[in-house]
């Protein structure tokens, strides 16, 4: 059983997903900040995902390890890259999140900060997450929030994501899909046992922003449930309600009002 949704606010959504009989993904483009041209007609972010999710779909990585399929991605995307005349200099970035079944048992491989759950039955949900990327972003967050507690003009929070995305795929910053071969090395790999009936998700961040931090679901758990009871489309109509309602990002920090939401689940 497979179930997806996606959507965004943008001319060209963003994020990409995809599936194939053993696996599925979902990938997040990063929102240019700047005022990028456009690569064959769609956004920069936009043409990174629709270019890692259209290999993804078609690549031989049966017997072979994530980590050597993640390689030949960012050859691919960095060649076609190079076609559409982009340098490493601006090149768009992007998570991504892959989940390939093999017989009894799951690889997973996530580089960025797009979550996968997983619930074996019987047990609670394990959430998977880039370890580069654990509480980063909260951290930036945090400091807006402190400044909108003592009544002040909250400090510029896209200034430190500028200088934490200008930091991306060096030894100073986060590994993140883009044009540069190292980034594989620093994906994070891991391999589950799963029995049949294994509940999976695969989101983007903006899908999950329906537990942080809006709260609008409790916590993992509960977001599972609302998936598995069908009721994502619902969920997704109040998240962007929650996200029109504070358009400035005072009451819930965060990078910009809205974002692209993308969500994959498969019963196992």
């Amino acid at each position: 059983m497979l179930r997806s949704i996606s959507r965004s606010d943008k001319a060209h959504n963003e994020d990409a997903a995809g599936c194939r009989p053993d696996g599925l993904w979902v990938i997040d483009g990063a929102t240019p900040l700047g005022g990028e041209a456009a690569v064959d007609g769609r956004s920069p972010a936009a043409w990174l995902s629709g270019t890692a999710d259209a290999f993804l779909a078609r690549v031989p990585w049966e017997g072979r390890p994530l980590r050597t399929v993640l390689r030949d991605l960012i050859g691919h995307v960095r060649a076609e890259g190079r076609r559409a005349g982009l340098q490493t200099d601006g090149f768009p970035t992007a998570t991504l999140s892959l989940a390939r079944v093999l017989d009894d048992r799951l690889d997973l491989c996530l580089l960025g900060d797009s979550p996968i759950l997983l619930r074996q039955p019987g047990a609670t949900v394990l959430e998977f997450l880039d370890p580069q990327f654990v509480g980063v972003e909260e951290a930036l967050l945090d400091q807006v929030r402190t400044a909108f507690d003592r009544g002040e003009v909250a400090a510029d929070a896209g200034a430190g994501n500028r200088e934490r995305r200008r930091r991306r795929n060096t030894p100073r910053g986060s590994w993140v899909l883009a044009d540069v071969p190292a980034a594989a090395d620093h994906a994070f790999v891991t391999s589950v046992a799963v029995a049949p009936g294994t509940e999976l998700v695969v989101m983007s961040d903006g899908f999950s922003r329906a537990v942080s931090p809006f709260g609008l679901v409790r916590d993992d758990t509960a977001l599972l449930d609302e998936i598995v009871a069908g009721r994502e489309s619902d969920l997704l109509d109040r998240l962007r309600a929650a996200e029109r309602a504070d358009p400035t990002c005072a009451r819930f920090p965060r990078f910009g009002m809205s974002d692209d939401a993308t969500m994959l689940y498969a019963h196992l």
